[in-house]
C-alpha cells in the first residue's frame, strides 16, 4: 500500500439519513442519495432505483397500483411516472438516479 494512501472512514447510511429525515442527501463523491421517511412524500418522477435499507416502504403508483420493498429490496421507477413514498413506520432508501 502506498505511503500516502489513507483509508477513508466508513459510511453509516442509516445514521445519515436519519440525521436528516424527510429530506434526501446526496452521498460524496456521487449522486447517489439516502432518505429517511417517517411520513409519506411526493417521490417525483424521474427515473430512478429505490433500495430499502431499513424499515418498509411503499411506493404508490398510477392507476392504483403500489410497490411494497422490505428491507434489501429495490423498485426501478422508469421516468415519468408519479410517485408517492410511503414508510410503514419509518423506512430508509438508497436513491440510485437513472
Amino acid at each position: 500500500m502506498p505511503a500516502d494512501f489513507a483509508p477513508t472512514a466508513a459510511l453509516h447510511l442509516l445514521r445519515l439519513a436519519q440525521s436528516s429525515p424527510e429530506q434526501a442527501l446526496e452521498l460524496p463523491g456521487g449522486k447517489l442519495s439516502v432518505l429517511h421517511l417517517s411520513r409519506g412524500q411526493d417521490g417525483g418522477s424521474g427515473a430512478c432505483w429505490y433500495v430499502c435499507l431499513e424499515g418498509t416502504l411503499i411506493l404508490d403508483l398510477p392507476h392504483g397500483d403500489f410497490v411494497q420493498l422490505k428491507v434489501g429490496e429495490g423498485y426501478q421507477a422508469p421516468a415519468g411516472q408519479p410517485r408517492r413514498l410511503t414508510p410503514v413506520r419509518g423506512a430508509t432508501v438508497l436513491i440510485v438516479p437513472g
